[in-house]
């Protein structure tokens, strides 16, 4: 059958069939070679119908095509068994968002963060470093932080080194303030005038802590140089998200 018939018969766009052939999901069965026009049997219905409703739910192109080329239906349950835990993961980030948001709301002007400035030494950190996505911030540094503990620095504090400013895409050190095997990259934190502060309670919120510190920077006579720091001072494994510790340090001139 034509394409439009069959994207009619699949409740689809023709739009949306061209697309799924582009991605490899759903190629036609015939081609004329004449004129071009792209033909589809009864049979590939299923599979339309299947990687529409993926779609619809987000699931991820590759993993579409893990469902599709599965050679059994215990396949296909381990790859939707994964893609239920990764909505429940989802969930659970956004539902903790939200909540630290509602607090936020409620009583905006509740926490105060007391800004220190004092000189420290430079110090030498040995890490992982990776790239890190604006859009991803915490899966991105949370997968660094699991390849430092990875290679057996047991749960002392993790240190992550940012820029001054936020890009798409960054370039970030997580380590700590020592040498140990397994952690190849390095990177000197320079000497000088750092300002610190505290944050106490989810990731989510740590942007008003970075608020309290640049403005108490500004207020104080100070210009942040970067880098930014955050040291983190709780295991999130253990510790309840408003329990978490968070240390931030910038370096000032």
């Amino acid at each position: 059958m034509s394409i439009g018939a069959f994207a009619r018969l699949c409740r689809l766009t023709v739009k949306a069939v061209r697309h799924y052939a582009a991605e490899g999901l759903l190629e036609p069965a015939h081609v004329d070679p004449s004129s071009g026009y792209r033909y589809y049997t009864v049979e590939q219905v299923p599979a339309a119908t299947t990687i529409a409703l993926l779609r619809r739910l987000d699931v991820p192109i590759p993993v579409v095509r893990e469902v599709l080329e599965a050679p059994d239906d215990a396949a296909v349950a381990k790859v939707l068994a994964d893609q239920r835990e990764r909505w429940a993961a989802e969930l659970a980030r956004r539902e903790q968002t939200l909540r630290a948001l509602d607090g936020l709301l409620a009583s905006p002007d509740r926490v105060r963060y007391d800004v220190a400035v004092a000189d420290q030494p430079a110090q030498q950190l040995a890490g992982v470093r990776g790239t890190v996505r604006a859009a991803e911030l915490d899966a991105d540094i949370g997968a660094l932080c699991g390849r430092v503990l990875a290679a057996g620095v047991g749960r002392e504090p993790l240190t992550a080194v940012y820029p001054l400013d936020l890009a798409e895409e960054m370039d970030v050190l997580v380590g700590v303030p020592r040498t140990a095997p397994g952690l190849e990259d390095e990177q000197v934190l320079p000497g000088g005038q750092w300002a610190t502060t505290l944050h106490v309670g989810p990731y989510e919120v740590l942007p008003r802590a970075y608020a309290a510190l640049l403005e108490q920077v500004r207020v104080q006579g100070h210009q942040a140089v970067g880098p930014i720091v955050e040291t983190y001072l709780t295991d999130p494994s253990t510790a309840r998200p408003e329990e978490l510790v968070t240390r931030l340090g910038v370096l000032v001139a």
